[in-house]
Parts: C-alpha cells; sequence; structure tokens
C-alpha cells in the first residue's frame, strides 16, 4: 500500500490520504504519455521535415488520445472524493499546449527545417514540465506482508518502488544473482546512480554469479558499482530508492511464493549511515 500526500489544508490542518497502487498508476501515467507522444516524437525526427500537412494531421490525431490520457492523470489526482485540480493543471498543460502549438506551427511561415527544431525544443521542454509535475505528487510508501502465491504482485511492487527512482538505487543482497538485472535494471534510466552490494558467493549467487552481466551493465550505466561485501556486514536486504530505503524479507528469486514483507525500513540519517557504510567497507568490483 502507499499513502498519497497532497499538499491541501483543510479545516484541522494537512489532510492526508491513503490510496493503494498510485505508485503503480504514476508508473503506468508516464508509460503511456510516452506513447501519446510518440507521433510527435515522429515529426521532430522526420526528414525532410515535415510539411504544413502533416503537422495538422498529428494534431488533429493528438486530440482524441491526449483526452484519454487526462482521464488516466483525473484517477491518479483522485483519492476518495477528493479530486485534486491543481495537480490536475500542473500535469496537463503542458501536453494540451504542445497540441497547439502544432496548430500555430503549421500556419507559420518560414523555412520547414526552423519549424522542426522549434517544434523539439517545445516537445522536449513539455516532456521535462509534465515529468516533473507527475513526480511532484509525493507518495509514501507503508508497511504490506503479501500473501503466499503472489509473485508478480511483489515484482510490481518492487519495480514500481525502482521506478520512483530520481538520483540513485542502491541494493543489499548477499544472495544477489542475475535476475535482479533482468527484472528490475533492464528499464532504469542509464544515469542513475547504482550500487549492487553482494557477498563473494559462488555460482548460484553473490559476485561468483552476477559478475559477468555486472560487467556488461558498468558499460552502459554512466555511475554503476558492484560491491563486495564480507557475509558478516551484510545480513538483510534493502533497497534504497533517492532517500527511501525498503525491507524485503526474501530473495528477489523467491518474493512473494510464500509471504512476503516489502516494507519501509529506517530512512533517517542514522539508517543511511548504515548502509553508507556497509559499502565503505566493501571492495568495488566492477
Amino acid at each position: 500500500m502507499v499513502r498519497v500526500i497532497l499538499g491541501v489544508e483543510g479545516r484541522l490542518g494537512p489532510v492526508t490520504m491513503t490510496e493503494q497502487d498510485k505508485a503503480a498508476q504514476r508508473s503506468t501515467l508516464i508509460l503511456q504519455l510516452g506513447r501519446v507522444l510518440a507521433p510527435v516524437d515522429d515529426l521532430v525526427e522526420k526528414t525532410p521535415p515535415p510539411n504544413t500537412a502533416e503537422y495538422q494531421m498529428v494534431a488533429a490525431a493528438l486530440g482524441p488520445d491526449l483526452d484519454c490520457w487526462a482521464r488516466e492523470v483525473d484517477q491518479f489526482i483522485t483519492v476518495g472524493d477528493s479530486r485534486f485540480q491543481h495537480e490536475f493543471n500542473e500535469i496537463t498543460r503542458a501536453p494540451y499546449n504542445l497540441r497547439g502549438s502544432l496548430g500555430d506551427i503549421a500556419r507559420e511561415s518560414g523555412d520547414a527545417a526552423g519549424k522542426q527544431t522549434s517544434l523539439r525544443d517545445q516537445l522536449s521542454k513539455c516532456k521535462q514540465a509534465t515529468l516533473e509535475a507527475i513526480q511532484r505528487v509525493p507518495i509514501e510508501w507503508t508497511a504490506r506482508l503479501h500473501e503466499a502465491k503472489s509473485p508478480y504482485s511483489v515484482y510490481l511492487k518492487i519495480r514500481d518502488a525502482i521506478g520512483t527512482a530520481k538520483g540513485r538505487v542502491h541494493y543489499f543482497d548477499r544472495y544477489l544473482d542475475t535476475e535482479f538485472f533482468h527484472l528490475f535494471m533492464r528499464d532504469l534510466s542509464r544515469t542513475l546512480e547504482v550500487r549492487l552490494v553482494t557477498t563473494k558467493g559462488k555460482a548460484s549467487f553473490g559476485v561468483a554469479n552476477v559478475l559477468a552481466v555486472s560487467r556488461v551493465a558498468a558499460g552502459e550505466f554512466t555511475n554503476y558499482q558492484l560491491i563486495e561485501c564480507l557475509p558478516a556486514d551484510l545480513h538483510d536486504r534493502n533497497l534504497r530508492v533517492d532517500d527511501m530505503v525498503f525491507f524485503l524479507g526474501t530473495s528477489i528469486k523467491n518474493a512473494g511464493s510464500q509471504p512476503t514483507n516489502f516494507s519501509p525500513a529506517d530512512s533517517t540519517a542514522g539508517g543511511h549511515a548504515v548502509l553508507d557504510g556497509i559499502m565503505a567497507k566493501g571492495t568495488v568490483i566492477s
């Protein structure tokens, strides 16, 4: 379960609402935004540059898709009977403005390359502003014990948590294996700070198991380290996403097969210091 906290003042002070699956809604919203704007991406990359009719056709087609996406935004910013209009406006403003700009660009005189460059700049600003608006809706995770035989549900919860990362993803697991790379790193931004902390292990886990794929990942992620620690220094499985720390009660491979605890852990300065200390004592392998 996640708690969505929106900065709204009620008569008794700040209103705090709890709603399930808001992290999943946010991930879906971002994915759908990319799909909605895909025709505009095609326009800014088209060679030769688009003509007037092509701008007009994309503008016309974009309307229904944006309206459908806006309904998803409406669900995201609605908690119970409360609908947060300000957040809705902040998230949807830039995409609708971009659609209006398509019509303006189509009517403008001037060279086709210059109009395409203008659209490219507007598209980039639209994506940045919209993603920032979505991310400004804060989500606070609360503890949850997942029932047995729910591996896919647990996978989605972990993936949703990792998907919120803006700066760093650190994972501590003495039994780390290559499943983590395949399940959770495929869609990560390559500019994130990634730290995977594990033990020497053997063929089935640890550095011995993941080293080959880790070297491949290190060649693509700009700030990546695989860190080897002593088994005595690494017991619990912890996931740090930006400044939020989670506890995972079982291995990634077996998560959800049995009752599984995936819960917020100690995210205080002291808790972060413990995790930082584990990494500092370890050896960077790749």
